[in-house]
């Protein structure tokens, strides 16, 4: 024990930026059930839960034993306080023992001001749900980023996107899934920056453009480039300056050469869809229009490609489960 304390305050040392912690006064109390918590301590997350649930909160420390160092780590920034994850078997009680409101259809929730996770039990999750260690290192990530900025605001892109990549959440047909129940246009990351929208669609389109983002970046310019995405933004730097240090592209630059390949197949969905052309629309593209719309749907599929192998390696990474 003494030998990993020595090792993380020197990786503490040579990491990224530092950060103020939530007043213990300010963090909200989590009432207990009646028959009260079951714990698993740990020395980065406590697990708590019904003690029916012993097998599942027993198995969720030992994840988080691992996860959260390796999280840690991939995302260059300082290891934290003590995470406090609560895994609640009653709908119910799952909303009411918050610190704030939550959506119906959430698994899990993160309160990265004051360190705390909730989880859904498996007792009341859908059997096609997500594992609960990959909803558990989602909220992780969340919690890590917020503890990492402090006081400053985590744009929700940056948020979300990281902690679906580093979840092993992130897919490069999550955006064209998302895009292509919506039918509409990709839209600019700058709009996510406080909030997603409030419409369903839209906020799913939001959630898809934001891991398919950061997994570009990654594709791009190797997983080392949110290293220093993070550190530059939590540094106190802008977006623009966190895209610079990762990229070498403004923020601007990226995105558009992000949306790129997603906005070239619009060729393809106007002629699939003429309506909005008509006859004349329909004879003016002729053939020229069909060859572009052709080699844009190949460069599209040779991008694909890479970016499949590339996220693949990157998924494989020993420190996601």
């Amino acid at each position: 024990m003494l030998a990993t304390l020595a090792l993380l305050a020197s990786l503490a040392s040579a990491l990224g930026p530092t950060w103020t912690a939530a007043p213990e006064s300010d963090r909200p109390t989590v009432e207990s059930p009646v028959g009260g918590w079951h714990t698993t301590p740990g020395l980065y997350a406590n697990v708590h839960g019904d003690p029916g649930d012993h097998a599942t909160i027993n198995r969720l420390a030992n994840h988080a034993a691992e996860s959260v160092p390796a999280l840690v780590s991939r995302l260059g920034i300082r290891p934290g306080g003590t995470i406090d994850v609560y895994l609640v078997d009653d709908e119910r009680q799952f909303h009411a023992l918050q610190p704030g409101s939550t959506p119906d259809w959430a698994d899990g929730t993160a309160w990265p001001r004051w360190s705390l996770v909730f989880l859904k039990s498996p007792t009341i999750r859908p059997g096609t749900s997500a594992p609960l260690e990959r909803v558990l290192d989602h909220e992780i990530v969340h919690v890590l980023l917020g503890q990492a900025f402090g006081p400053r605001p985590v744009p929700r892109w940056l948020q979300e996107g990281m902690a679906q990549f580093y979840a092993g959440e992130a897919s490069e047909r999550a955006m064209a899934m998302a895009r292509g129940d919506l039918g509409g246009e990709v839209l600019p990351l700058a709009q996510f920056t406080s909030g997603f929208p409030l419409d369903p669609l839209a906020a799913q389109l939001a959630y898809a453009e934001s891991a398919d983002f950061i997994a570009w970046i990654a594709g791009r310019d190797g997983e080392e480039s949110l290293r220093d995405l993070v550190r530059v933004m939590a540094e106190g730097g802008s977006a623009d300056e966190g895209i610079r240090a990762a990229t070498g592209l403004s923020l601007a630059a990226a995105d558009a050469a992000w949306r790129a390949p997603y906005e070239e197949t619009d060729w393809a969905r106007w002629l699939i869809h003429p309506a909005p052309w008509g006859v004349l629309g329909a004879a003016g593209l002729g053939m020229a229009a069909w060859r572009r719309v052709r080699r844009g749907e190949a460069k599209l599929r040779r991008w694909e490609a890479e970016e499949r192998r590339q996220l693949e390696a990157l998924l494989r990474h020993p420190a996601v489960d």
